[in-house]
């Protein structure tokens, strides 16, 4: 029944390599396009910390690939199914194959196979690769595309509650009497809203909870 549902190993191998090319050169076309605006775009504010260059752009691009093929990879197979049936049509390969004693679903049956292991790859790939590269460029940008803090437990965009007051940190680091933050807004406030707001580019806490 499986040898029934694809055609020959030739013609499977041919399908799903023609589909397969037309997704990669599809998802490359949008990321790099997609890479050089967002790369220009952010740019300035890499380079206007102290210290970077291009290294820092290259580092930049590195992370953010990830994000793009993770986001514009389904895209790139919709457009590389609709590329691989015109070209077939175009070159009268559908009519040769139907004349060959080949089904639809036969004929279908390879890029239903490439989609299968496209979407296991990218199950992997979001795992292994995206989640990691866009945990470290967020911690990256928080801090201004300056130097990350060594350490390892770094809390982003945390608030926190004093009493009816609230306090905000862009990013925390260490714990325990350790704890680091930066960017730090305090917000005092009363029964009616908040009163008045406080800020400080950095603090020390003893207490301190994310």
């Amino acid at each position: 029944m499986l040898f029934e549902f694809f055609p020959s190993r030739t013609m499977t191998i041919y399908i799903a390599k023609m589909f397969a090319v037309r997704i990669i050169a599809v998802l490359l076309m949008l990321v790099l396009v997609l890479q050089m605006l967002n790369l220009l775009s952010e740019s300035g504010h890499i380079l206007a910390a102290k210290g970077n260059g291009q290294m820092e752009l290259l580092r930049f691009v590195g992370l953010r690939a990830p994000q793009l093929i993770s986001r514009f990879l389904p895209y790139s197979v919709l457009l590389a199914t609709l590329i691989t049936l015109v070209t077939l049509n175009q070159n009268s390969e559908v009519v040769a194959m139907k004349s060959a004693g080949m089904s639809a679903h036969q004929i279908l049956a390879p890029l239903f196979l490439v989609a299968l292991v496209t979407s296991a790859v990218t199950f992997a790939f979001n795992e292994r690769v995206t989640v990691r590269a866009t945990a470290a460029l967020k911690a990256w940008q928080d801090v201004d595309y300056g130097p990350v803090p060594p350490e390892t437990d770094i809390k982003t965009n945390v608030w926190m509650q004093d009493g009816p007051n609230v306090l905000f940190a862009r990013t925390i680091t260490g714990r325990a009497e350790s704890t680091h933050m930066r960017d730090v807004t305090w917000y005092r406030r009363d029964a009616g809203g908040m009163v008045s707001e406080i800020g400080k580019a950095r603090a020390l806490s003893r207490h301190a909870a994310a």
